[in-house]
């Protein structure tokens, strides 16, 4: 069974680049893309059983800001225990920080590089979930 990513994501272009990514790593991955935050709450509320293994969520969308997406995330008992990667063009410390106190993973800047994209998201992919705090805090 594949593993899934879920890309929460107003911006097509970055959406495209990441699942073209995913093409050239050695995990086969389910990618699923929403749009924003209130499309990704209808759609993992209506995936059941198949919910993916990680979220990568981005910060700054129109609608629904990537932050108040994870806390209803957080909130939602069915929702809460899948792991979230803030994904964002930031690289702020104290953004790293919100977004760990508010229960995601850390947060993953988004790199300007196709093949940096790549290789981070091949470590991803082959690493167990409890390991991507220690590989975040590396980035």
């Amino acid at each position: 069974m594949n593993k899934s990513f879920l890309l929460v994501d107003d911006d097509n272009d970055d959406a495209e680049l990441f699942s073209e990514a995913l093409l050239g790593i050695s995990v086969p991955i389910d990618f699923i893309h929403a749009s924003d935050g209130q499309e990704a709450l209808n759609l993992l509320n209506s995936l059941k059983n198949k919910k993916p293994q990680l979220i990568f969520l981005d910060l700054n969308m129109p609608e629904m800001s990537g932050w108040e997406c994870l806390a209803r995330l957080k909130k939602d008992s069915e929702l809460k225990n899948i792991p979230v990667l803030m994904y964002s063009t930031s690289s702020h410390q104290r953004d790293k920080e919100i977004a760990v106190e508010l229960g995601a993973l850390g947060l993953m800047t988004k790199p300007a590089d196709f093949k940096v994209l790549q290789e981070k998201l091949e470590r991803i992919a082959v690493s167990a979930i409890d390991d991507l705090k220690i590989i975040i805090q590396e980035w």
